[in-house]
């Protein structure tokens, strides 16, 4: 579903990003002549790490716009009750908190499955 959008708040938008955008294309571009000139020298590492800089940035950028369409996703929180199973209920989880949980989640596994093998 698509979301509303604010017409003042977009052309204001439209105007800083397009400046900002703009600045950093001509940053770039500057960097260029330093690849012809005899003034600089520079190795293969020298150029992937510079590069690599500039594209992590930009995907960490590109990811923080995205976060405004993403949904909070769902996920099932347990609750225990004697005599029934485990029940599922829905709980509103941020997307920077997934990777926490996941993590936690599987150090558990790990921690369980050391458990298990060290009584076996």
């Amino acid at each position: 579903m698509e979301r509303e959008v604010n017409e003042e708040k977009r052309n204001k938008f439209i105007e800083n990003a397009g400046k900002r955008v703009n600045n950093v294309l001509h940053d770039i571009q500057i960097l260029e002549p330093m690849a012809r000139s005899n003034t600089y020298d520079f190795t293969k590492q020298d150029i992937e790490e510079m590069f690599n800089a500039m594209e992590e940035t930009l995907k960490e950028a590109k990811e923080e716009f995205y976060k405004k369409f993403e949904e909070k996703q769902k996920a099932a929180k347990k609750v225990f009750t004697f005599g029934s199973k485990t029940i599922a209920t829905p709980v509103n989880i941020e997307p920077e908190d997934q990777e926490e949980i996941k993590q936690v989640q599987e150090e558990m596994v790990e921690e369980t499955t050391e458990e298990i093998q060290t009584n076996e």
